[in-house]
């Protein structure tokens, strides 16, 4: 097999270990399991991975899990610290808290009550656009087929990345101007930009493809969303999420779910000549 083949088939089969590790946070992930999803032995499984996303198995899944945690401290105030660490993944208090402080520093206790706001993940310049939480609606959504290319980092090599996904897509596919959205795995306040995690995606609507290289195949979960229409410029989605999360959720009725805010696109500022964006941001929550 030549070279190039090896390396797509590898993207590929990590990709369907990746997407069900972010599905499946809360669980048990053992090495056995994953290595089966990727059909590799463990050993084989745990090197590609480490080769294709940069980081081993484990400190992969640590590193999410805690992340997640430190969002729901702050989004989801009426949860405990223990069901947040099982929720999570963790198998106690105690492992969760030792865990939580090596990443950020602080206990989980410490950062619920307002250490928080004096984690700086970056010095990105974020300009206080307002956001109007009136015009927020909730909404019950399908589920959404989609096509996906992952992206680590938040700047303009984004762009980069939707020009290649969309070339792809014609390529492979024979898809025209698509349908474009958007997950983001990460929250910009407490990861560090260049540990950012974007996945450009395009709803497949009727289309039935398969996954090959840097493309993946996987769904957005049907279920209730708190939704806003909002326009910007690239920075400006990052002080959505923010307000969004840290202002209007924990006031809300609602709380945060397990899963990853979707933007969908009327205009792809990656794409546009001014930078600017008009969106749907659409954030997975349930009732308290």
């Amino acid at each position: 097999m030549k070279k190039k083949e090896t390396r797509q088939e590898h993207k590929e089969r990590i990709n369907e270990v990746q997407y069900y590790i972010y599905r499946n946070l809360s669980s048990k992930l053992l090495i056995e399991d994953l290595a089966k999803i990727s059909s590799y032995s463990p050993y084989h499984f745990q090197r590609i991975f480490k080769e294709v996303t940069g980081k081993s198995v484990n400190n992969y899944i640590k590193e999410l899990r805690v992340q997640w945690a430190a969002n729901l401290l702050v989004f989801n105030p009426q949860s405990t610290v223990t069901n947040i660490a099982y929720n999570c993944g963790f198998k106690s208090s105690a492992t969760f808290t030792n865990e939580f402080k090596k990443y950020y520093t602080f206990t989980p206790i410490q950062w619920r009550k307002g250490e928080y706001r004096n984690y700086k993940s970056s010095e990105y310049d974020l300009k206080e656009k307002d956001v109007d939480f009136s015009k927020i609606e909730i909404k019950k959504l399908p589920s959404i087929d989609i096509a996906y290319m992952r992206h680590q980092g938040f700047d303009k090599t984004i762009k980069n990345m939707w020009q290649k996904f969309l070339y792809l897509l014609e390529e492979y596919y024979n898809i025209k101007n698509p349908t474009m959205m958007a997950v983001h795995h990460s929250n910009p306040d407490i990861t560090e930009l260049e540990e950012y995690r974007y996945n450009a995606c395009i709803d497949l609507k009727e289309e039935k493809i398969e996954a090959k290289g840097d493309i993946g195949i996987c769904n957005i979960n049907a279920g209730l969303y708190a939704t806003i229409k909002f326009q910007g410029i690239c920075e400006d989605a990052l002080t959505l999420y923010k307000k969004i999360y840290y202002e209007w959720l924990p006031s809300s009725e609602f709380e945060a779910l397990n899963s990853s805010a979707s933007v969908l696109y009327y205009k792809n500022n990656y794409l546009d000549p001014k930078d600017e964006f008009d969106i749907e941001f659409r954030v997975p929550i349930k009732y308290k």
